[in-house]
Formats: structure tokens, C-alpha cells, sequence
């Protein structure tokens, strides 16, 4: 299974809409959701299982058009 690493955002973060996406994308629940940007926004790098890689690279696309760095790291 591999993980989606976020490591950093752009100004302009789109927050509100990070969050939906990271629980129907990634299976997370709101608060887990709400956890992963509040400590990426503090600077931490975050990394988020998925269920497979095309899932993952449509959660780093996705991330990146509101303004979060990510990548998939498969070796996960």
C-alpha cells in the first residue's frame, strides 16, 4: 500500500477543501483529516496510507491544485 508524503504548502492553502478530500480519498475521518493539515500547517510532514497507487497519484494531484506539496512514496 502506498503512502502519500505532504511535505509543505504553498500560500493560499486551501484548507477546507484539503480536508473532504483527504477523508473520501484516503478513508480518513474527519478529525484524522482535520490532524493531517493543522500539523502540516505547523511545519510537519505528513504522510497518509492509501489503498493503491493510481488513488495515490490522484491525492497528490489533487493536493497540489490547492496548494499542498505531496508525493507518493510506493516503497511504503
Amino acid at each position: 500500500m502506498p503512502d502519500v508524503v505532504i511535505t509543505g504548502w504553498t500560500s493560499g492553502l486551501e484548507t477546507a477543501r484539503c480536508i473532504p478530500l483527504l477523508q473520501s480519498a484516503a478513508g480518513l475521518s474527519a478529525t484524522d483529516a482535520k490532524r493531517v493539515i493543522e500539523r502540516l500547517m505547523h511545519g510537519e510532514t505528513q504522510r497518509v496510507a492509501v489503498r493503491s497507487g493510481p488513488d495515490a497519484a490522484l491525492i497528490v494531484s489533487a493536493l497540489g491544485k490547492l496548494g499542498a506539496t505531496a508525493h507518493v512514496d510506493p516503497a511504503s
